[in-house]
């Protein structure tokens, strides 16, 4: 009789722990099944969308960009303009003004001493030096003649740089001959600009 109970304790025994074993094996997968449910809630993501280089402030034309003028912010790819930067690369100046938060993109900046692409570069001195005074990089002019016929030889051409005749800064003197002035204009244009400019004297009207 004795040995009756015993093996019935026995079995008993091991039917609480096998339910035990049962009800904690419910349990540790119901608390997997919650942690996997709220792990893109909880777990931090990484940035959707692009990288895309935008101005961190308003930046006026000509801007010489640093990186404090930048930042770079990632924007979904439908949203994001052809020709956006993904990051600041060689030095580079706004062609143009920008907002702050802007996308910049390919055709934004150009080389400090080359104008956007599709561009070529001419140099011109002008008429009456002091107007040099007045332009920076960025700045938009008309080229006329400096003649009698003040014909027109270029439109909205974008100034690359104003440079010296011995090619320092025009904060430093400069030459009776004046500044250089180094705009960009179409490939197409740049010969007939650079011949007329050397056939006679030039100069230029700020739009």
């Amino acid at each position: 009789m004795v040995q009756l109970f015993e093996d019935l304790f026995t079995r008993l025994n091991a039917l609480v722990s096998g339910h035990r074993l049962r009800k904690a094996l419910a349990a540790l997968l119901a608390l997997t099944a919650i942690a996997l449910a709220l792990a893109p809630v909880l777990l931090p993501r990484g940035p959707s969308g692009e990288p895309t280089l935008v101005a961190a402030r308003d930046l006026s034309a000509g801007t010489l960009l640093t990186a404090a003028d930048t930042k770079v912010i990632h924007i979904p790819a439908e949203l994001r303009p052809a020709g956006a930067l993904s990051g600041q690369g060689p030095e580079r100046m706004l062609a143009g003004a920008a907002r702050a938060g802007e996308p910049l993109t390919d055709v934004r900046l150009v080389s400090p001493s080359h104008g956007p692409p599709g561009t070529s570069t001419v140099p011109l001195r002008l008429a009456d030096p002091g107007v040099a005074e007045l332009l920076h990089p960025g700045t938009r002019v008309d080229v006329v003649a400096a003649n009698e016929h003040r014909r027109q030889l270029a439109s909205a051409v974008t100034v690359v740089t104003v440079v010296t005749s011995a090619g320092e800064s025009r904060s430093r003197p400069h030459s009776a001959k004046g500044p250089l002035v180094l705009v960009a204009v179409p490939s197409e244009a740049a010969t007939p600009l650079a011949s007329a400019a050397l056939d006679g004297p030039v100069t230029v009207t700020l739009r």
